[in-house]
């Protein structure tokens, strides 16, 4: 007799099952998750990077088209350089659109290629709305979506702003860009992204200008929700889950009262606040090798930035002044931002430690005592948030990297003035 084989069925991998999660799950009504979750999904969803979205051909196609138009957009501006190479305004300007074009991509891509991290974390943040019990608690988890919800707003109003500036410029130059037509003396129009020399090369009609005037806008404001949009996304879910660990460190200071339950209740914190570590490594594996780009390109930009700010005050240039002044304080806002976020979560998880040595463990059982031990040799180990791994972000970073952008701007000040 034949043997009949069972066919093995394939187990789906983790990354399957993570996605699979938000189409399953009932997102809660209530005001305090659409408060915290709202601005967050505003922002995410036309690029397609939403967490708790259905990931279907729809959402990756607009991830596609994000994408697309941000390449286009760095595709325009190096040929505009490689073009007009002697222009040292041009291509200061090109390189802060180049660069933040880049690190747009690398965002969505990553955010839409690789969000089991972003996913666990905002599926784990949807049950701890559906828990949520008790006004002090309430009252810190919300303190916590205020702060993403600010800078989120932030983050957002200063990117709009200077992709609008950038649009705004090349009116108040002292040509007549904003008339839509050539000079008789042959000047160039301006546009909001280098590219006078690149359209003379595709031969674009001049009655198209104000169209491809405000195309190119929209392409800053693609660059713009692509770069600082999925930095927002990311702040709001760090603070959500440094609310969590605050909420959890007023259990850990609790948890001796209940004298019956105690090496139960203990036993369900440990497990809380291994989870908890495990959320803040996935978002650490999801945005670690960006953040290694992210501060290379910071400090770069705030160098030619500066450089560029220094010439323009030379030259009485108002115009070039109030641009590159904008431009700088949005890389030194988005840095702090980043800078703020890991300094914030570590000595939120750092406080686990000492709340817990603060309690009344000198009564509780010798076994619970020695569980509370291990609890805080396990805090000692700082949790960070790292570039690449190696690199930590915190404050002392951005002081470094503020001190270290300065000395070589006065190395290139003196270059000037000699």
């Amino acid at each position: 007799m034949r043997k009949h084989r069972r066919k093995k069925t394939r187990q789906p991998s983790e990354e399957e099952t993570v996605r699979s999660r938000p189409a399953r799950m009932k997102l809660p009504t209530d005001k305090d998750f659409s408060y915290a979750m709202t601005a967050l999904r505003i922002v995410s969803r036309p690029v397609g990077t939403w967490p708790l979205q259905t990931y279907s051909f729809s959402s990756g196609l607009r991830s596609a088209i994000v994408i697309v138009l941000l390449m286009l957009t760095m595709l325009i501006v190096q040929v505009e350089i490689y073009l007009d190479y002697g222009n040292a305004e041009k291509t200061l300007n090109g390189l802060v659109i180049l660069a933040c074009s880049l690190l747009a991509v690398l965002k969505v891509g990553c955010f839409r290629l690789y969000p089991t991290g972003l996913i666990a974390n905002f599926v784990s943040a949807v049950q701890d709305y559906q828990q949520l019990n008790g006004e002090e608690k309430r009252a810190i988890v919300k303190r916590h979506a205020y702060m993403g919800r600010m800078s989120s707003a932030s983050m957002i109003f200063f990117s709009y702003f200077s992709a609008s500036l950038f649009t705004l410029a090349p009116m108040f130059t002292g040509n007549d860009a904003a008339q839509g037509a050539n000079s008789t003396l042959g000047k160039r129009l301006d546009y909001p992204v280098p590219s006078e020399y690149t359209l003379q090369l595709l031969r674009a009609p001049e009655n198209l200008f104000a169209v491809i005037y405000f195309g190119e806008y929209f392409l800053l404001l693609v660059t713009a929700i692509g770069n600082l949009g999925s930095d927002s996304l990311f702040f709001g879910i760090v603070f959500h889950l440094c609310g969590q660990v605050e909420v959890l460190k007023l259990d850990f200071s609790r948890f001796l009262d209940d004298e019956e339950n105690r090496t139960d209740r203990f036993s369900s914190l440990i497990k809380r606040h291994h989870h908890l570590l495990k959320l803040f490594q996935y978002l650490n594996d999801t945005i670690g090798s960006i953040m290694v780009i992210q501060l290379f390109t910071s400090c770069l930009l705030i160098c030619t930035s500066g450089f560029q700010f220094i010439l323009s005050l030379n030259v009485n240039n108002l115009v070039m002044v109030m641009k590159t002044f904008i431009v700088m304080a949005t890389l030194l806002g988005q840095l702090f931002a980043y800078s703020l976020v890991g300094e914030y979560s570590k000595n939120q998880f750092e406080g686990i430690g000492q709340l817990a040595y603060c309690s009344s463990w000198y009564n509780a059982p010798p076994n619970l005592t020695r569980d509370i031990m291990f609890l805080l040799m396990k805090t000692q180990y700082p949790v960070h948030l790292k570039a690449g791994r190696f690199f930590v972000i915190n404050m002392e970073t951005y002081t470094s990297i503020l001190r270290t952008s300065m000395s070589y701007l006065s190395v290139l000040r003196v270059m000037v003035t000699a």
